[in-house]
């Protein structure tokens, strides 16, 4: 077979030329569907060529770039063609220029972000550019969010007052941190970044931190992990630090960003309310406020770290805050002083007052500080209710925080809640305490009541109450005491229970017991009470360790008399600290008061059964009694014809005046403000017969009346004259010459007589007329008697007499007619036997 001819030279040239026919229209049509816009200009800027693409990228269609110059395709400030061919005259082999960025304009007028590809070629002879432009703005738009995004993130992690970690995932190198990182562990960034995670934490917990490393790596997401968690700074501090950290990508490798907190003022503080907790704990379990308060200062000292702080109470008279519990800093700091605040310390005193709590950051600062001289620049001043108030103060300017405030607050707050809950237990306690005391105080009353009844005298009733009270399962004993003008101090007079020694003692100690406790209760009349020997300044200093050595720790004062006229003193001594309330004092007066009746109305039967008497007579010239100094004024006389002891510290006396017009006298005692009603109740040629009542004007007679004596006259002549009591002939006198001379200090006593009793009425018949009749009776009955009110015709009406012993008309005739009654039915009933 032989092989094929080679073609000729026409039908070869025929072939190439069909073959550049389809390169032709192959290329042609790769560049009119080309989708990045493709154009060709001449040297002098006009389009020659521009494709689909680019047409549309600009709003136009092919035909209207064809003939144009690229001007119309970019803004006059790029417009200038000359600016795309200098891009070419670097060019020495390729004769290209890429990746050129401009800004084109839209034909509605808007301009977009174009990305230039420039080459020059010729074409049949010409010079020619062909230009690549494709659209970026979205890339740029992209790419300008991506960066910012980066920015912002940057910014963020910078700015963070967290502590930012970035480590490797697989690693554990730490490839990104933050300034607050820096400040955290107080190493410089470029130190940190490059460390093992680890590396953060104490050396001997590395094996624990790089499992908790690992298992979040395996785990991913979100991690999350508080319990005692801690960083080493550069020095070696341990910082307590919280953890949240998440598994992410960062330039296509995984890694884990950690926020390290510092929580070093967080665990203070909670570090501090558990202190707190713990101290309020114990103080709920005392009692003593004055332990309370050490308590709180002790835990702002040890550990709220307020070295300078003191608690400062209301005074009793609320005139100052006085120190309770304070800091040895606080005198140390104040030069050796604790100061007490008064309304001239405005930041204290205002603070307490308006019950607001206050901080002065710098105290010099301040118009007030200013002109004071201390070491104190900062203060927290937190009141304590109506207590007083919590100060903690600072050497330094500005040295506490919000932090520090609150817990101030909050540790007042639970003294004051302590001070309350002890002071309600306190009031509770002595509530019982008083009721029992209560309880066993009526018994021991009730069983002296019973025991007076068969006390004739005064020395056996003073002996009987000692007695009682040493008997009772609640008293050491008692002792009864009187004061006199003669003599110094207390008198004991009877005691039993009461060690013979301390007796001594209390004797020799005089000039103190003369102003102590039980001075004090005969002078004012009320009772007075020691709730503890040791610690009360009213009991004699000079017999304290005496009481304490023989266990008496408490003392009541039960002052006992009759009116006006005090008879001395009852003293009881306790083997513990008691509380007496206002109801216990209430009947240890009502004790005094049966105490002092009972002696009364012995030493009245005393003298009424007494086969002799002594007679007193007294002078009262120069007194300024009202019957003397009348008398002296009006040249007139003045006989006494009895005295009505009456309800309400009220005596009324009947007097007959001679020499002197009725009208005169009733003058006289109508301006007189020691009588306080006076009344005409008969008239005879030369004398006149009154009626006058004194209330709460001390006479002689009523002093003389009050201490047991009997008033049987008395008679003043111009100014000169006398009056006679009649008191037992076995009493000592001295008691009745200073009641009268207490009254009227000029009076004198001019003569003693002992003799005979003038009227001894049979003892049975007086004792059955006592019991039978009451006080009101027997007052009525007398009244009546000495104002006329049986006299024919009658001297005074039952209207009359009612109205001077401030009753109503029934009344009075109801008493007088029940002890008529009483008075006859004994009279009679007794007829046989007196016959």
């Amino acid at each position: 077979m032989s092989e094929p001819s080679p073609p000729d030279d026409a039908t070869t040239s025929s072939l190439r030329s069909m073959e550049s026919a389809e390169e032709a229209a192959f290329f042609k049509s790769i560049v009119k569907d080309s989708l990045d816009g493709l154009i060709t200009i001449a040297e002098d800027a006009t389009i020659v060529f521009a494709n689909e693409a680019v047409a549309s990228l600009f709003g136009y269609s092919v035909d209207d770039l064809l003939g144009n110059s690229i001007h119309m395709l970019f803004p006059e400030r790029d417009s200038e063609v000359s600016d795309f061919y200098q891009y070419t005259d670097d060019l020495e082999s390729t004769n290209k220029c890429t990746n050129i960025e401009r800004v084109g304009r839209h034909r509605s007028g808007d301009e977009l972000l174009l990305s230039l590809c420039l080459r020059e070629h010729t074409y049949r002879g010409q010079c020619l550019f062909t230009v690549r432009l494709r659209d970026v703005s979205e890339q740029q738009q992209r790419q300008n969010e991506l960066e910012a995004a980066t920015e912002k993130y940057r910014t963020l992690v910078e700015t963070a007052p967290d502590a930012i970690f970035v480590a490797d995932a697989k690693t554990g190198v730490i490839q990104e941190t933050n300034q607050a990182a820096a400040e955290l562990l107080e190493r410089p960034v470029d130190e940190i970044e490059g460390m093992h995670q680890t590396e953060l934490h104490p050396s001997e917990e590395a094996e624990r931190y790089e499992q908790l490393f690992q298992g979040h790596q395996k785990r991913g997401g979100l991690f999350r992990e508080n319990q005692e968690l801690t960083v080493m700074t550069a020095n070696g501090n341990r910082i307590p630090v919280t953890i949240n950290s998440k598994t992410t990508e960062l330039r296509g490798r995984p890694v884990i960003q950690g926020i390290f907190r510092d929580i070093s003022e967080r665990k203070h503080r909670e570090d501090a309310l558990n202190a707190l907790h713990e101290t309020t704990q114990r103080m709920s379990e005392t009692a003593s406020s004055q332990m309370i308060c050490t308590h709180a200062v002790t835990t702002a000292a040890e550990v709220l770290d307020f070295p300078i702080s003191g608690i400062h109470f209301e005074s009793a008279d609320g005139e100052s805050l006085e120190p309770v519990a304070t800091t040895d800093k606080v005198a140390s700091a104040l030069g050796g002083s604790v100061p007490t605040f008064t309304p001239e310390d405005p930041f204290v005193w205002d603070a307490f007052e308006a019950g607001e709590p206050s901080v002065i950051p710098d105290v010099q600062a301040t118009e007030e500080g200013a002109a004071r001289d201390t070491p104190i620049r900062s203060s927290i001043i937190v009141p304590i209710g109506e207590y007083g108030v919590f100060i903690t103060s600072s050497e330094s300017v500005r040295d506490f925080d919000q932090i520090d405030f609150d817990l101030v607050r909050v540790l007042a707050a639970n003294t004051e809640a302590a001070l309350t809950r002890a002071e309600r237990e306190r009031a509770i306690a002595r509530q019982r305490d008083e009721l029992t005391t209560l309880n066993r105080i009526n018994a021991i009353v009730r069983d002296i009541n019973q025991a007076l009844v068969a006390s004739p005298t005064r020395e056996e009733i003073e002996q009987t109450v000692c007695e009682r009270f040493a008997a009772s399962n609640v008293y050491h004993g008692a002792l009864v005491g009187t004061l006199s003008a003669a003599e110094q101090g207390l008198s004991v007079q009877t005691a039993a229970g009461i060690d013979e020694t301390y007796l001594e003692t209390v004797a020799k100690e005089s000039t103190e017991t003369e102003s102590g406790a039980a001075a004090t209760a005969i002078r004012t009349g009320t009772v007075q009470v020691i709730e503890d020997v040791q610690t009360d300044p009213a009991f004699p200093a000079s017999i304290k360790t005496a009481a304490w050595e023989r266990n008496y720790r408490s003392a009541a004062y039960i002052p006992f008399g009759h009116g006006e006229t005090m008879y001395g003193v009852l003293v009881v001594y306790a083997a513990r600290p008691t509380v007496i309330g206002e109801r216990e004092q209430a009947v240890f007066a009502e004790l005094g008061e049966m105490i002092g009746h009972a002696i009364n109305a012995a030493e009245s039967k005393q003298l009424l059964y007494s086969d002799r008497i002594l007679e007193l007579e007294f002078s009262l010239s120069g007194t300024d009694s009202f019957f003397v100094t009348t008398s002296a004024e009006l040249e007139c006389s003045f006989t006494l014809n009895g005295v009505v002891p009456a309800s309400n510290d009220t005596y009324i006396f009947y007097v007959t005046s001679s020499g002197v017009a009725p009208k005169d006298v009733i003058e006289r005692a109508k301006a007189s403000p020691s009588i306080e009603y006076v009344r005409q109740i008969q008239s005879g040629d030369i004398d006149t017969t009154f009626e006058m009542k004194i209330r709460g004007t001390k006479t002689t007679a009523q002093a003389l009346i009050e201490r047991g004596a009997y008033v049987r006259s008395g008679s003043i002549t111009r100014g000169e004259g006398t009056l006679i009591a009649e008191v037992p002939a076995n009493t000592e006198i001295r008691p009745f010459v200073e009641a009268v001379q207490a009254v009227h200090p000029s009076a004198a006593l001019l003569a003693k007589r002992n003799r005979e009793h003038p009227l001894h009425p049979e003892p049975d018949l007086h004792d059955e007329l006592e019991t039978m009749l009451t006080a009101r009776q027997f007052e009525i009955l007398l009244s009546a008697y000495l104002a006329g009110y049986f006299d024919y015709p009658r001297a005074s009406t039952g209207t009359e007499l009612a109205e001077t012993l401030d009753i109503s008309s029934p009344t009075f005739h109801q008493h007088l007619q029940t002890a008529q009654q009483k008075v006859f039915t004994l009279l009679f009933s007794n007829h046989d036997e007196v016959d």
